[in-house]
């Protein structure tokens, strides 16, 4: 479920804009320093913090899991979005889907 609101919403116009210029600024120096006004501060701030946020939401679905002996339900292809959205904001989920 969590999975799903997230790979739902990053993928709005909104989200998928910006992590699209996230994603640009942060991949390529010439392009970095050509256009330095891609991705504000505050726009990378907000993003990461819902990032970690949903991190949290995993680490208590995974630990309700667990607790309750329920099947590790994840569909891979929604795991890589979370983990690319996550990776490109410098935040960590191998604690949560471990290899």
């Amino acid at each position: 479920m969590v999975g799903d609101h997230y790979n739902q919403k990053w993928n709005e116009p909104f989200y998928r804009d910006l992590i699209d210029r996230i994603q640009i600024k942060g991949t390529n120096p010439i392009t970095t320093y050509m256009n330095w006004d891609l991705v504000t501060r505050e726009e990378f701030d907000s993003l990461k913090k819902e990032v970690e946020e949903m991190k949290e939401l995993l680490k208590r679905a995974v630990e309700y899991d667990e607790r309750n002996n329920e099947p590790h339900c994840e569909i891979e292809e929604k795991v890589e979005v979370l983990k690319k959205v996550a990776e490109l904001l410098e935040v960590n989920l191998d604690d949560i889907f471990r290899k």
